[in-house]
């Protein structure tokens, strides 16, 4: 059985035949191919390494010279005021001795003959149940809640009350300051708002009054005027405008239009002097007779580049913008400044005006 098989083996060998091999040959196609394969990926390296060196250089500067597009728009030129409330006012006073009784709520318009107060009427100026010494006492002691002035008074306990009632409609204040009288143009300077404005009281249920003292004053509250005075400039750009915008400090109301009413200029004092008329009852305007407010006075188009670009070379004023990726310095005229916003002319729209220019001279390249 074993030789059977190993003749079967031998003759299966006698089948192959053993050819001498040749060997791998170099093929210097695709060695080329390769070659040609690594050096345009390297150039592409070389070249995304480039534009993206360039690209990210050029934002790092405009970022450190805060470089920024000159854009067309329009400013609200703006100025900081404070003048003085004028209004018709009618006052009505006490007509004799005695106490307040009674008020009615302040704030509101009244029609002509509502009632408005009640006093309590004294023969003299003191107050019944109580003695010389205790009204003496009460005088020296005045806002002491025992003292007379206090809510202890009761109308029986006078012999007479008078009721005082509207003479005209209007609105009902309490507000006394003595200038009730200014109705219309009415002008002090700002800085002697302090000394000549006097500050006003407010009448209050169980004062104790001397006949004439001013009780309260009917207001009318559909006219009104703003008063101030302003050097020159811009105080005579301001009264070429015959409308406005005045956005009071007193008020959370929000800028209300105004016209001029009135105006004188003083080019011996540097003064102009403006009266503006307004038709908006405002949220406690009539206890207010000094007011702070932004004036809003006229709307400009033009160039608008950060005002901290704008700097004076050789006794001009100009920006420096990147022009063909040079420094160049470029001669504006500011015709206006708003915050940090300054509005030019002599500037092309679009321009790339460079903010932080005290980094860089004139002719230094940027790209």
């Amino acid at each position: 059985m074993k030789k059977k098989d190993s003749k079967k083996i031998n003759k299966a060998r006698q089948r192959f035949e053993v050819h001498s091999g040749e060997g791998r040959r170099f093929d210097f196609s695709r060695l080329k191919q390769g070659f040609v394969f690594y050096v345009l990926l390297l150039l592409a390296l070389v070249v995304i390494v480039q534009v993206g060196y360039h690209w990210l250089g050029e934002q790092f500067l405009a970022w450190r010279l805060q470089v920024v597009t000159a854009e067309q728009g329009i400013m609200e030129q703006k100025q900081e005021v404070e003048g003085l409330i004028t209004r018709s006012e009618k006052v009505i006073t006490a007509p004799d001795h005695g106490v307040i009784l009674d008020l009615a709520k302040a704030g509101e318009r009244v029609p002509h003959g509502k009632e408005l107060a009640r006093i309590g009427i004294t023969a003299e100026p003191h107050f019944p149940g109580r003695d010389e010494e205790e009204a003496e006492n009460s005088e020296d002691n005045e806002g002491d809640e025992n003292s007379p002035g206090g809510d202890d008074f009761d109308p029986d306990d006078f012999e007479t009350v008078i009721t005082i009632t509207g003479e005209e409609a209007g609105l009902l204040s309490y507000y006394i300051d003595g200038l009730e009288n200014r109705e219309g143009p009415f002008y002090i300077a700002a800085e002697n708002l302090d000394e000549k404005v006097p500050e006003g009281s407010v009448t209050a249920k169980y004062d104790r009054v001397m006949a004439g003292d001013p009780l309260l004053k009917i207001v009318n509250n559909w006219e009104w005027h703003y008063n101030i005075v302003m050097p020159l400039h811009p105080g005579q750009a301001i009264v070429s405008e015959r409308e406005v915008e005045l956005d009071f400090a007193f008020t959370s109301e929000g800028p209300v239009r105004a016209e001029l009413y009135h105006t004188e200029i003083d080019e011996g004092k540097n003064e102009v002097r403006l009266t503006y008329l307004l038709e908006k009852q405002l949220p406690g305007f009539a206890e207010v007779r000094r007011a702070e407010a932004v004036l809003y006075y006229a709307q400009q188009e033009g160039v608008i580049v950060p005002a901290e670009a704008v700097f004076e070379k050789n006794r001009q004023t100009g920006v420096f913008i990147n022009r063909g990726g040079r420094v160049a310095f470029q001669p504006v005229t500011v015709t206006a400044r708003q915050d940090d916003r300054a509005m030019v002319e002599g500037l092309e729209p679009r321009s790339q005006v460079i903010t932080r220019h005290e980094l860089v001279e004139e002719g230094r390249r940027l790209n």
